[in-house]
């Protein structure tokens, strides 16, 4: 089965087992569901033309449990994935006893009837689940941009954070995967998105939009075609039963709103903070649904790894692209490493006052600074080795924050501190460049980050480590500090997983009968497409799911409510009943083809090639299904 597109007490750790229970139950029988839809259009075909069924079974190989009632066998297999019904003489070489209540024995029309029956009933299940389901209310991740990639085409369109994506191509989308699906089918074709713009009013009966066109890139890491943006996440985080927040107390509907005393506005600062922190107890302030805030210690789940810490971090300074004014003006190109903005006195006779541009905000900082100076702005940019004073006109100033993209510079040797770190404490001046640690020449953040490393024993928390000698330059003056590194265990889970936010919705019974009919023609569309686009080589099989994503998928949308599983199900029941159309033998498609070659031919296909073929296919499929169960591993492991 594919899919083309983790301290109680006894209490609550029984509800939690319970809860657990019950998810997975109901996912795994929603699984069991689809497929034995599948197979019951089958069997009901077959005994509708008098054909003997032998086997019904959900799962393969060896009989688990099942009762027999007539001439069939309704098991449990041991195998759970798919499941199949065995016919008398269906298979090449079955010993046939003539009658006619063998499969061979009946017309080519009512065969072909028999193996198309399961795709038809994947189809009925979806047409009626999806308006039911739509009309009862169905949680949909939004299209709320929560990421723009400095330097992608995204960014280079316009699109900015808190945009909402009404169309992609002139498709509607509802949900945050479907924009991903249609930038991904799109390819490097040109494509229109229409947005409703963040804070944009509403008026009439549609969104009042703005439409952008670009040109998606391929991805490596994703195997796909993307934008650069990424989803909306959600205020609240999903609880992890058992994790370290569940055994602190935090619940499921609390929002964190503090982490160790600091503000937290959403799960991007949470994440930072989270990233920071090396305290076995933290200190958080949630607020549940009374608004009443309360302080709930939690102890993260640790490693036995460590790292050796001297509370340093690379520079994000270096231009990746540049838009707007500043691209056509020339005032920074790619590749650029921003140094600091030098703010010249009027006669030029003073020392310029300097401030370090070393991220992002840095910049925005400066160039609100550089608004107020007419004419005395200077950005120091280090341009192909050499130090280029680029002016900044007063009334440029505020808009070229956001026109320029940053990113970290891994050959970069500059560095900002951490503060109460070992070098901070020892004297090491924010924003100076390493030349040397320990003697050693070093020409890049890898280089430093390994020398101090080689500094202490990593992977004994608590040993100690020597000191290290740290050479940098600032501003032309070289300093010489001894730092003596911190040896930290990490920890690793705080048991909130970021959510997407999502929004629930539902249509009347017509008109969800509409959209559910339109929506089950455009998820098989796609399902064409992907796999078009995998054999042209502009998706990746690496996009491909098998059954433990899938389960696993099933499991989370069944704490979502029935309604959102069951849409889920419905679109599991069209991709089987596509993808058992596939002209392959073993499957129905490729019974099919055999019998449409029959109809033609005016004879069955021998049973040699019969027999080969059908060979082929099962190892094809069994290839398959191998591919897709690493993918699978290789997510949930990484």
């Amino acid at each position: 089965m594919l899919l083309l597109t983790l301290h109680a007490g006894f209490g609550d750790w029984l509800a939690s087992l319970a809860s657990n229970v019950s998810s997975w139950s109901l996912a795994i029988a929603g699984i069991g569901l689809v497929v034995f839809v599948h197979e019951l259009g089958h069997f009901l075909v077959a005994k509708r033309y008098g054909v003997r069924v032998e086997i019904f079974s959900l799962g393969f190989g060896p009989r688990l449990l099942g009762v027999k009632r007539g001439d069939t066998d309704y098991r449990l297999s041991l195998v759970p994935i798919g499941g199949y019904v065995k016919m008398a003489g269906d298979n090449p070489g079955d010993p046939l006893q003539g009658d006619g209540g063998e499969l061979p024995s009946k017309p080519v029309g009512q065969r072909f009837a028999i193996f198309a029956a399961g795709v038809v009933m994947n189809l009925i299940f979806a047409l009626v689940a999806l308006p039911i389901v739509l009309a009862a209310g169905v949680q949909f991740t939004t299209t709320r941009i929560g990421s723009v990639q400095g330097g992608g085409p995204a960014w280079f369109a316009g699109i900015a954070k808190g945009d909402e994506v009404y169309s992609v191509g002139g498709h509607r989308v509802a949900d945050f995967n479907d924009v991903i699906a249609e930038i991904a089918l799109t390819g490097d074709e040109l494509v229109d998105i229409e947005l409703l713009r963040a804070g944009a009013v509403e008026g009439g009966d549609e969104p009042s939009t703005d439409r952008v066109t670009l040109r998606p890139v391929y991805d490596q890491a994703f195997g796909r075609y993307v934008i650069g943006v990424g989803p909306s996440p959600a205020a609240r985080f999903d609880v992890v039963r058992g994790g370290a927040a569940a055994r602190a107390g935090i619940g499921p509907r609390d929002r964190v709103v503090r982490f160790a005393g600091r503000p937290v506005g959403g799960v991007d600062e949470f994440e930072i903070l989270r990233s920071e922190n090396r305290a076995e107890r933290v200190a958080l302030g949630v607020v549940g649904d009374d608004g009443v805030e309360r302080e709930v210690i939690v102890e993260p789940d640790l490693t036995d790894e460590s790292t050796c810490l001297i509370g340093i971090r690379p520079l994000q300074n270096v231009v990746k692209a540049v838009r707007g004014r500043a691209a056509r003006d020339g005032f920074l190109v790619a590749g650029d490493e921003l140094l600091d903005l030098e703010i010249r006195s009027d006669d030029d006779t003073a020392s310029p006052q300097r401030s370090p541009i070393r991220d992002p905000e840095e910049l925005a900082a400066a160039c609100e600074s550089a608004a107020r100076e007419a004419g005395r702005a200077f950005l120091r940019v280090r341009r192909e080795g050499e130090i280029v004073h680029v002016p900044l006109p007063s009334e440029a100033g505020r808009e070229l924050a956001h026109d320029v993209a940053l990113v970290i510079d891994p050959k970069g040797r500059r560095v900002r501190l951490m503060i109460g770190y070992p070098a901070a404490l020892a004297g090491l001046p924010d924003g100076a460049e390493i030349t040397r640690v320990n003697q050693v020449a070093v020409s890049s953040w890898a280089e430093i980050k390994e020398r101090i490393e080689k500094a202490a024993p990593i992977g004994r928390p608590g040993a100690t480590a020597g000191a290290v000698e740290v050479v940098a330059e600032l501003y032309g003056s070289q300093h010489v500090v001894q730092v003596t590194p911190r040896i930290e265990r990490l920890p690793i889970e705080f048991g909130l997983r970021p959510m997407i936010e999502t929004v629930e919705r539902s249509y009347p019974f017509l008109e969800a009968v509409q959209v559910g009919v339109s929506s089950a023609g455009y998820m098989i569309k796609n399902v064409y497409l992907t796999l078009k686009k995998i054999l042209v080589r502009d998706v990746s099989p690496s996009n491909l799911s098998g059954i433990i994503t899938i389960a696993y998928v099933s499991r989370s949308l069944a704490d979502s409510g029935v309604a959102t599983l069951f849409f889920f199900l419905a679109v599991l029941s069209l991709n089987l009943a596509f993808l058992n159309l596939l002209p392959i033998p073993v499957l129905d498609g490729g019974h099919l083809f055999f019998l449409l070659v029959e109809k033609v031919k005016g004879s069955p296909v021998s049973e040699r090639v019969m027999g080969f073929s059908q060979m082929v296919g099962l190892v094809l499929v069994l290839a398959l299904l191998l591919f897709v169960t690493y993918n699978d591993l290789r997510r949930f492991f990484s």
